[in-house]
């Protein structure tokens, strides 16, 4: 159950949109704070923008332009209607959905009627926006009515509306802001409307220090102009307007400083400077520091509005919808931000493609968008799954944090260690032609064998996954439990999984199929000699491989492999990539993918609709 913050005794707990752009039905559950992740285009912004047309008054904010075209339609019919459904719970002071507002506050005197009961018999409050053509009015027209209930998503949109339309004066305390991707506070100290000129447009001084500053304000004007010549003689130049404009004209005024306190916002600006360095004005800074400006004053403007509403006796519920937050900043400065959205007052929604960012939200707060078939879903975990704390903990630090990246993957392809991680992706783009990245492919090592967080969590939230594996008993074995904990079928009966056949790892596997002479350039490259295996045969025969684990035999053919084969686990990592190269780039094109390697691929181009290799039907692929 998520948790709010109890200051305004409210929160808006879901949303659900129907044919707006790319949102063709979905439902998206809000927490106090919402990380909205997936690829460009997925349908993050949609979402945002839908939000902020449901809640947001006083102007029209959907158009025509907004009303989702099925594939190969050139203009939405005119009887498809754009529906945003809001529910709103209220907040105990334990931050938990309480079952009623309290008798006489103000949520209560504000909606009244509005006020529902759930099948729990708990209060809540709906309304539902539309955007519906008009006959009579040649246009498009938006309406908010009340819900009388709120029905399951599967038939949501028959849910009965009540015939009382929203008021101005019922939404306005719900107070939405959208701040987009262009953010800019170099821009905001200038734009009317503002975060930075609604607060500062009124400075909240007395009318006697009003009249005091002013005053002063024009004794600073007259004294420039007097002791400037270049002034003085612009005034004198400028005079001969009074001859041409109006003969009663009063004269010309130059005021290199406002006079009126209330335009000193429009002059305003802002310095910053790093440690030793000369302060200069935000303009002069680049777009990350100007964008985290901007993000900060709205802060400020957020906590001082509560402020001024806790005051005055009323309530307000914020909700900021944030697009891209990480636009422009390093790194670094990517997960410092975290913890000052965290601090911003009310509800948060943002849209993120940072890794760092959605890194540190907590499992629960994550909302994946998926855009398939010109169709946008939604989906979230379901950590009731997870029973054992110790999962939610490893989930959290082993995937989240460390590789947030697969949370944007088209598709990820998991596998057990270093080595692959070095040399899959070589053979890959030798296969597609491009680089994994431009697949929008993640590979992911998962340290041995701790596959279950990681094919649970792409499992949950519906983005495509596929294991390379070897067949050594033991790893295969916790495959196979890590499979049935995350309630997938066994290995043999996954056809996105691919284990190496016969107990084979990655080094035994090329082995096997007739890689030798591969293997031994890649030693000689890694090594910077011509026999780099017979100097590993000459110096490591006959030694021990440890306690009880008998002595090196690298006599005959098999002692040839065998040799081969300590000698790569030997350089692991570090031979992975030219042995990978070097295979990749053998003029025999049926040799330039290792059996198994192969055959995933062809798995993987097969699943997300990519080129695939024509099949050669070698005894080497059946087998697998």
């Amino acid at each position: 159950m998520s948790i709010y913050a109890a200051d305004s005794g409210i929160a808006v707990t879901d949303v659900r949109v129907s044919n707006f752009r790319s949102l063709g039905n979905i439902e998206v559950e809000l927490g106090d704070l919402t990380v909205l992740i997936g690829a460009n285009n997925a349908g993050k912004t949609s979402f945002l923008d839908a939000l902020f047309a449901a809640i947001v008054v006083g102007r029209k904010t959907l158009t025509s332009d907004d009303i989702r075209l099925a594939k190969g339609e050139a203009m939405a019919p005119k009887d498809r209607v754009v529906t945003v459904d809001v529910r709103i719970y209220p907040i105990g002071a334990d931050g938990r959905k309480s079952g009623s507002l309290p008798e006489g506050s103000f949520w209560t005197a504000l909606w009244g009627g509005a006020i529902v009961l759930d099948a729990n018999l708990d209060e809540f409050i709906a309304f539902r926006t539309t955007l519906t053509w008009s006959v009579a009015k040649a246009d498009y027209v938006v309406d908010r009515k009340p819900l009388s209930e709120w029905r399951d998503f599967a038939d949501w949109l028959a849910t009965p509306v009540s015939e009382k339309s929203i008021t101005v004066a019922q939404l306005e305390p719900i107070a939405l802001h959208y701040i987009d991707a262009k953010r800019d506070l170099d821009d905001d100290l200038r734009r009317q409307g503002s975060f930075w000129r609604r607060m500062t447009d009124d400075l909240g001084l007395p009318a006697e220090d009003i009249e005091e500053l002013e005053a002063a304000l024009s004794s600073i004007n007259q004294q420039i102009v007097d002791k400037s010549e270049i002034l003085k003689h612009l005034k004198d130049n400028l005079s001969d307007l009074q001859g041409v404009v109006s003969a009663d004209s009063a004269g010309i005024d130059i005021t290199p400083v406002a006079r009126k306190l209330r335009d000193l916002s429009k002059g305003v600006d802002v310095s910053f400077s790093t440690s030793g360095a000369q302060s200069f004005p935000l303009a002069r800074h680049g777009m990350g520091t100007r964008s985290l400006a901007s993000l900060l004053v709205f802060r400020a403007f957020a906590a001082w509005r509560n402020l001024k509403a806790k005051e005055g006796g009323d309530k307000i519920h914020s909700v900021l919808a944030l697009e891209e937050p990480e636009a422009h900043l390093h790194p670094q400065a990517q997960r410092s931000l975290f913890s000052h959205i965290k601090a911003i007052a009310g509800q948060r929604v943002v849209s993120t493609h940072s890794p760092y960012f959605a890194g540190q939200a907590q499992l629960a707060d994550l909302r994946l968008f998926i855009k398939n078939g010109g169709e946008t879903s939604s989906t979230r975990l379901n950590l009731a799954e997870l029973s054992n704390p110790d999962d939610l903990r490893k989930l959290q630090e082993t995937v989240i944090e460390s590789r947030g990246d697969l949370l944007f993957s088209r598709a990820v392809v998991f596998f057990e260690g270093q080595t692959e991680e070095q040399a899959f992706p070589i053979w890959a783009q030798a296969y597609w032609g491009v680089s994994i990245h431009e697949l929008g492919f993640t590979f992911v090592r998962v340290n041995g064998t701790a596959y279950f967080p990681f094919v649970w969590l792409a499992k949950s939230l519906q983005i495509p996954w596929f294991i390379a594996a070897d067949g050594e008993p033991q790893p295969l074995a916790k495959l196979e439990d890590a499979l049935k904990k995350a309630k997938c079928n066994a290995s043999a009966k996954c056809d996105n999984l691919v284990v190496l056949p016969n107990g084979q790892n990655f080094e035994s596997h090329l082995i096997v199929h007739g890689y030798l002479p591969e293997i031994e350039l890649a030693l000689n490259e890694l090594h910077g000699v011509e026999n780099a295996l017979d100097r590993h045969i000459e110096s490591e025969n006959g030694k021990s491989y440890g306690p009880n684990k008998g002595v090196r035999d690298y006599a005959g053919e098999d002692g040839r492999k065998r040799a081969a084969k300590d000698a790569m686990g030997l350089a692991k990592t570090k031979l992975a990539k030219p042995l990978a190269r070097i295979i990749s780039e053998l003029e025999d094109e049926k040799r330039r993918f290792p059996p198994g390697i192969r055959r995933l691929f062809d798995i993987i181009a097969k699943h997300q609709g990519l080129p695939q290799l024509a099949s050669d039907n070698t005894k080497e692929d059946e087998e697998l």
